[in-house]
C-alpha cells in the first residue's frame, strides 16, 4: 500500500513524458507543407472500488459488509497516438508548380529509385498532401525529395508536349511559368494557343478508413502497412486542387505551446510527488530495521 503513491506518479510522469515527445514533434513540424499533427490518448491502469464497513455492523445475511463510496484509480499511461487529418489552411504562392488540396485526398507518390518495369507493389508508394512539386532536368514532375509524381493511370507525369517522346527535345518543352494550367481535378493542360493541348491528370487518392494509414516515414508522408488496407480510392470527385497554393501544417503552434507548459509544471509536480513518496519509503525502511 505504501508504494501505490509512488508507483501512480511515476506512471503518470512516463505518460507525461509521452506526451511531451509528440507536441515536440507537433512543434518541429510546424512548418511542414501538408503535415499532419498527431495527437495522444490516456487511459487508467486499473479503477479500484473503495469500500467502508457498514456502521452499525448488522447480522441479516441479505445485508452486505462493506458499501461501496466510490473508485481509485491507480495510475494511467498512454493510450494510443492518432493522426489528426483536418484540413490545414491553404497559402498563396503563385508558383505554379505548388498545387494545394481542398478537401480529403493525397497526392500518390512513388520512391525515386523505383523504375516504370516492377510490377506493382504498395510499398514502392506513399501518399501525401505536400504539393511543393518540382522538375528534374528531363521535365519529371516530382516532390522536392525527386520522388514521382502518379497520374491516374499510376505513370510518372511528363511536362511536355509529347510526354511519350523520351528523347530531350527543345521543341517539346513547355513554358511551364506561363503556359501550365492545371485544374481542380488535376488535368494538366498547356493554355499556349499554339501549342494547347491536354496532357496527364495527377491522382489524387483516399482511404475509407485514414486510422490505419502510417506516418513511420515522417514529414507528412504516410503509407499503407505491410498486410493493411485502408480502403484506398481516386478522389478526384471529391478533392479540389489549387495551382499555385500549399496546404499549411495543421498544429496550432499556441496550443502545443500551452500544452507543452502545462506537460511541464504536471511533470514537476509529479517529480516533488515520488520524491515524497520515495522519502517515506525510505523513512518506512529505516524504521523497520531499527525495530528489528
Amino acid at each position: 500500500m505504501i508504494t501505490r503513491g509512488l508507483e501512480a506518479a511515476t506512471k503518470g510522469m512516463m505518460s507525461l513524458l509521452k506526451q511531451e515527445d509528440v507536441n515536440a514533434n507537433n512543434l518541429a513540424n510546424v512548418n511542414t507543407v501538408g503535415f499532419k499533427k498527431t495527437n495522444i490518448t490516456f487511459k487508467d491502469l486499473m479503477q479500484a472500488d473503495v469500500e467502508v464497513k457498514k456502521v452499525p455492523f448488522t447480522n441479516n445475511p441479505k445485508d452486505t459488509d462493506f458499501i461501496r463510496v466510490g473508485s481509485l484509480s491507480l495510475g494511467n499511461a498512454a493510450d494510443r497516438t492518432y493522426i489528426d487529418f483536418s484540413q490545414g489552411g491553404l497559402i498563396t504562392t503563385g508558383n505554379k508548380l505548388d498545387v494545394g488540396i481542398q478537401g480529403s485526398g493525397f497526392f500518390k507518390i512513388r520512391h525515386q529509385e523505383v523504375p516504370d518495369n516492377v510490377a506493382y507493389d504498395e510499398k514502392n508508394y506513399y501518399y501525401t498532401r505536400a504539393g511543393n512539386f518540382q522538375i528534374t532536368d528531363d521535365y519529371y514532375l516530382v516532390t522536392k525529395e525527386g520522388d514521382w509524381v502518379m497520374d491516374t493511370q499510376n505513370r510518372r507525369i511528363r511536362l511536355v508536349l509529347n510526354p511519350e517522346e523520351e528523347e530531350f527535345n527543345p521543341n517539346n518543352r513547355i513554358d511551364y511559368l506561363k503556359d501550365l494550367n492545371i485544374g481542380e481535378n488535376g488535368v494538366i493542360q498547356v493554355t499556349n494557343p499554339n501549342t494547347a493541348r491536354t496532357l496527364q491528370q495527377i491522382q489524387v487518392v483516399d482511404f475509407n478508413d485514414k486510422t490505419l494509414l502510417s506516418a513511420q516515414l515522417g514529414e507528412g508522408k504516410f503509407i499503407q502497412d505491410e498486410g493493411i488496407d485502408a480502403g484506398m480510392h481516386q478522389a478526384n470527385n471529391t478533392a479540389r486542387l489549387q495551382q499555385g497554393m500549399l496546404e499549411s501544417s495543421n498544429t496550432n503552434t499556441i496550443y502545443e505551446m500551452i500544452n507543452t507548459i502545462t506537460v511541464t509544471r504536471s511533470y514537476e509536480a509529479m517529480a516533488k510527488v515520488v520524491k515524497t513518496q520515495g522519502d517515506t519509503v525510505s523513512q518506512a525502511i529505516n524504521i523497520g530495521v531499527i525495530k528489528g
